[in-house]
């Protein structure tokens, strides 16, 4: 893929300079996540000192363009690792999720079901985006994911040098940092 033509078409949301001093570049993908076809929102965090610095960013830093060019060309391998991982994450959680979906009055069954295998968890988790922040980490990201068993905050993965860091909610996951 034609990566610095996909960089300069990334959109801008200078919005949150009010909030923040970052601006987020916004641009869609389609990843193959273990066989899973996903069209997969990438988002990179740019820190700005001054509004006149976020009127001058128009793509991701070069560090970022890295991580990220290095992840896309490793994850047929990196995604079967981070199955794995979220399989154990889960194995670990998922009786806290049963018993409240009972508490609810709903089948558990339906949402946090048994499972032996990693793959089994594929059809209740998609890959939906992608989070490079522009910290100083080099190859640091976030895998986010809709999930069955947490339907409202999702599941994220965080990666250091390509290796998972922690698995965790994903809106709580970033908290951490």
């Amino acid at each position: 893929m034609d990566w610095k033509h996909w960089y300069r078409e990334l959109e801008q949301d200078d919005e949150t300079w009010d909030v923040s001093e970052e601006v987020v570049l916004r641009g869609v993908v389609h990843l193959d996540f273990c066989g899973q076809a996903s069209e997969v929102e990438a988002e990179f965090i740019v820190g700005a000192d001054s509004e006149e610095q976020v009127q001058t960013i128009e793509e991701p830093t070069e560090l970022q363009k890295k991580t990220w060019e290095t992840y896309m060309a490793c994850s047929s391998e990196i995604h079967p690792q981070v199955l794995e991982s979220i399989h154990h994450y889960y194995v670990d959680i998922v009786e806290k999720y049963r018993k409240a979906y009972s508490s609810w009055g709903e089948d558990p069954n339906e949402y946090a079901p048994y499972v032996e295998r990693p793959e089994q968890l594929l059809d209740r988790m998609q890959l939906i985006s992608i989070l490079i922040s522009d910290s100083s980490e080099k190859d640091e990201l976030y895998l986010n994911f809709s999930c069955s068993w947490d339907r409202e905050h999702g599941l994220g993965v965080h990666l250091k040098q390509m290796k998972i860091e922690h698995i965790q909610g994903a809106y709580t996951l970033y908290d951490l940092e």
